[in-house]
């Protein structure tokens, strides 16, 4: 088998020679023939059928490939901490990132999916700016400024600083705390999902370190107790608050242990990080397969997906145990890797889905293996290192 090294470089190199760019398993509805499609059960079908399809429907649809804003930033933050591991001219296709993910955000900042998106109870245009998408993309950009800093680099961090601020929640909802806050997925989507909150929170806590901003880390410190305060008694969290997201599953539950970790890291929260180390104990005991395969959901083994194993990456390199995630990447090196050098969809039981998504998969795991080859969680001289 190869090493988590050489599969690094060639996934780069794979990436690299197709522009970055690529399909997604939610994009079915950039379809010129789906996209006339007005009723939004219908286009939440069409967006299903793409998703699990176990043929890619791309091409029967007249598809395009596009550049994900959040593929960019996952190469982006797995390139500073791989570096030459990677690709011999790092500094130079880093900075490239950086320039084109500035090139992308939205007008009055952020950054969204290039295609059409229908969730249950709302849909958003390609390109609607988005708090996750943001939150990667911005967090990714903080990283290079500290690298190589710039005048547009700050821009664009203050502009998705400020839009993240926009998506503020205050309700009912929050009243389990006093002065509790989150925030919502878009601007019209005002939804609060507890991963999505919390990546926003994480964010606008490194942005407020680096502005010297110190509302934005109060509103940070907010929004991470109110998650916390979500937290289940076996540590684990539900996707959000509505009635029909009452799920769990394993890389939303690794974002949110991460950011919680993050955030009470940087502040020096003990009850925030009491509640990280709960979440991370639920984590590996039920999402953690004895032959260190990643399941989707607590209780199936199927299907193994490869968002999920590149989050397992980052997540157990975040909480110090580097010898785990090895053994994570590699059953993914053995189990879902193309000789072609880049990284399947899914491992069901019967089969396997070898569909070569970009962002969902291949710039998941770049991610996660960058964590694993680099051989700590954060960056030199950094907040994490």
């Amino acid at each position: 088998m190869i090493s988590s090294e050489q599969a690094l470089r060639e996934l780069f190199d794979w990436a690299s020679a197709r522009g970055f760019a690529g399909h997604d398993p939610h994009d079915l509805l950039s379809s010129p023939i789906l996209s006339k499609i007005q009723n939004p059960p219908a286009r939440l079908v069409a967006l299903q059928i793409g998703r699990r399809s176990h043929f890619d429907l791309h091409t029967l649809f007249n598809v395009p490939k596009n550049e994900n804003a959040k593929a960019l930033a996952l190469f982006l933050s797995g390139l500073l901490r791989a570096k030459s591991s990677a690709t011999p001219n790092w500094e130079e296709q880093a900075n490239l990132f950086g320039e084109r993910l500035v090139s992308l955000m939205c007008d009055g900042g952020g950054w969204g999916y290039p295609f059409p998106w229908q969730s249950r109870t709302h849909f958003l245009p390609a390109n609607t700016p988005n708090i996750v998408t943001t939150s990667f993309a911005g967090t990714s950009l903080i990283e290079l400024y500290k690298v190589a800093p710039s005048h547009e680099l700050r821009e664009a961090i203050q502009q998705s600083a400020a839009y993240i601020e926009s998506l503020q929640v205050l309700n009912s909802k929050l009243n389990t705390l006093n002065s509790a806050s989150a925030f919502g997925y878009a601007a019209n989507d005002p939804q609060i999902v507890f991963n999505a909150s919390l990546l926003g929170a994480e964010f606008l806590l490194k942005a407020g370190k680096l502005l010297s901003n110190s509302e934005y880390i109060q509103l940070a410190r907010q929004a991470a107790w109110f998650v916390a305060s979500n937290q289940q008694t076996d540590g684990g969290w539900k996707y959000g608050l509505e009635a029909s997201q009452t799920w769990i599953d394993s890389f939303h539950t690794g974002f949110v242990i991460v950011s919680m970790k993050s955030i009470a890291d940087t502040l020096g929260d003990e009850r925030l990080a009491e509640s990280a180390r709960k979440g991370f104990e639920y984590y590996k005991a039920n999402f953690v397969e004895p032959d260190y395969a990643i399941r989707y959901f607590p209780h199936s083994r199927y299907p193994i997906d490869s968002h999920a194993l590149g989050q397992a990456m980052v997540t157990f390199c975040e909480f110090g145990d580097r010898e785990t995630a090895q053994k994570i990447a590699d059953w993914t090196i053995k189990n879902i890797r193309s000789p072609k050098g880049y990284f399947y969809y899914q491992r069901h039981r019967l089969f396997t889905n070898k569909i070569a998504y970009m962002r969902w998969s291949n710039a998941w795991i770049f991610r996660g293996l960058s964590s694993v080859v680099a051989g700590f969680p954060g960056l030199p001289g950094g907040e994490n290192e």
